[in-house]
């Protein structure tokens, strides 16, 4: 019964990281009203080109550097991206 307990403490583990992951998520997110705020302000549209390259060539160079996936590391923050543009566009459309 080992091998039970020791995936059971790695799967323990995971889940624990997987609470950070999307608490981090959740607190990025969180910041989008306030970016939208800012934006609608400034007349700036919400995305961003320039920023989003910016941001993904720093994220896949640290994706790189940690051992994984610059396509993996890539295709979750798209997604992050195209929820935060979400989130922007909702709370500009409600105002």
């Amino acid at each position: 019964m080992v091998d039970e307990d020791y995936i059971k403490k790695i799967r323990q583990h995971i889940d624990r990281i997987d609470m950070v992951l999307i608490t981090a998520m959740a607190e990025r997110l969180s910041l989008m009203p306030e970016i939208a705020q800012y934006k609608k302000e400034k007349e700036i549209p919400i995305f961003d080109e320039v920023r989003e390259v910016q941001i993904m060539d720093r994220l896949k160079k640290v994706a790189k550097e940690n051992g994984l996936e610059e396509g993996f590391v890539e295709e979750i923050f798209l997604s992050v991206f195209n929820e935060a543009k979400r989130i922007q566009k909702e709370f500009m459309d409600k105002e």
